[in-house]
């Protein structure tokens, strides 16, 4: 009797979320996709190799939805925070962003995040993927503290790449440019405010930026993608070549809560 393969599918479903640039995503070439928190992160457009050229030599941008925040408001916020990290944050001011790790009370890893500092009582933990917000408000909860933990509506867009900066000036204005690496500040694109880190998964410099209006988003996919023609921009996704060269850890893979 001749055995009968079936197709392995993937169904998308309120357990797998579609970011809202999933469909441009594809639009602009996606060939395959991996889980992360529990969403779809694109891992293929022209190959490893050529995105690692165009990360290198050009300007690459890209969906990085999965990377979602935990925020962290309330009149206890600042000690909460200061309690499941490690990190000294008595200069983090507004407008700072962090590298932070959370860990457990072994000293064990859970994530890797970046910590936005958006009032004095108001954070976002931008995480890498593990449940970081049940872990958060399991501690609230248990140490009673004064906190409101949600998971915002942010969307991440990723621009990396040496010639980054000059797609954002081109889009944005010169402000841009007088960014610090690891802040943030707010920047207008068609009359929406975004959110705007000097920051990124990779060691090619770049910016991340949080988008929380999903229509405003998607105009400022397609804008960069026509804006950066003139740079060689290629949608781009987090890029292994680059990370192991630069020394970028991943959470669950380089390492887990038993590191």
């Amino acid at each position: 009797m001749k055995e009968t393969k079936l197709p392995l599918l993937i169904g998308i479903g309120a357990r797998i979320r579609k970011s809202p640039y999933f469909d441009s995503t594809i639009k602009y070439g996606a060939t395959g996709f991996t889980i992360y928190n529990k969403m779809y992160l694109p891992t293929s457009f022209a190959g490893p190799e050529k995105e690692y050229e165009s990360l290198v030599n050009d300007v690459t941008f890209g969906d990085f939805a999965a990377e979602r925040q935990v925020e962290v408001s309330g009149p206890d916020a600042y000690k909460f925070i200061r309690y499941i990290n490690p990190r000294n944050l008595e200069k983090c001011a507004i407008g700072d962003c962090k590298y932070i790790v959370l860990t457990d009370k072994n000293g064990g890893i859970i994530n890797d995040a970046c910590l936005l500092r958006l009032q004095e009582d108001k954070f976002w933990i931008s995480i890498a993927d593990s449940d970081v917000i049940l872990y958060a408000k399991g501690l609230a909860t248990g140490f009673d503290l004064e906190v409101e933990i949600i998971e915002p509506d942010v969307n991440i867009l990723a621009v990396q790449g040496p010639k980054s900066s000059k797609l954002m000036e081109k889009i944005l204005g010169s402000k841009i440019l007088e960014m610090k690496f690891f802040s943030f500040d707010y920047f207008t694109f068609k009359n929406n405010n975004f959110l705007i880190a000097k920051s990124g998964w990779s060691k090619q410099g770049g910016f991340e930026i949080y988008v929380e209006n999903r229509t405003a988003g998607l105009e400022l996919y397609d804008e960069l993608f026509l804006t950066g023609k003139e740079f060689n921009v290629k949608p781009g996704c987090p890029n292994l070549i680059e990370r192991i060269e630069s020394a970028l850890l991943s959470c669950g893979n380089d390492f887990d809560n038993g590191d």
